[in-house]
């Protein structure tokens, strides 16, 4: 069984997933704590070479508490969803509405191309609801996602 409650760490990871860990690694750890997962390959026009994603539902649940997402065999994204029940070391979480983690974090922005995400220059997004207002994902990153090269996968 997986840890939902583990502290949220940008450009670090959450729990036993580190960013930046190998595809391979990562399958160790879920066959050795026989967390159970689904796993899809996204194979986009726009996205080459094809991102792998792993899904990790809450136990008893049908739906993601976490999926995390490979390119190039390393972990580069985390996201966090609302079964998900850790906080960022600031105090955010999944649940809470967004003005609330606006008061907290002064320096989110909202993202223009994306109507329901704000972006922390401290390396992590939140993507809302639009009608509850409600904080649906949190997602954390490496840096170089961050960067304009970020699809040159050079990192």
């Amino acid at each position: 069984m997986i840890d939902l409650t583990t502290p949220i760490i940008p450009y670090v990871g959450t729990g036993i997933f580190k960013l930046d860990a190998s595809y391979d690694e990562v399958k160790a750890l879920l066959v050795k704590q026989n967390i159970s997962y689904k796993e899809e390959i996204l194979e986009a026009t726009d996205v080459d070479p094809p991102w792998t994603v792993i899904g990790i539902p809450k136990v008893g649940e049908e739906f993601d508490a976490i999926s995390i997402t490979f390119a190039k065999n390393r972990l580069f994204r985390i996201c966090l969803y609302e079964d998900f029940d850790g906080k960022l070391p600031n105090g955010i979480h999944t649940g809470m509405t967004i003005e609330e983690a606006l008061e907290i974090d002064k320096n989110l922005r909202y993202n223009d191309d994306n109507d329901e995400l704000y972006e922390s220059p401290d390396g992590y997004w939140l993507d809302y609801h639009r009608g509850t207002r409600k904080i649906l994902t949190i997602l954390i990153f490496i840096p170089a996602l961050e960067r304009d090269d970020f699809f040159d996968y050079k990192w």
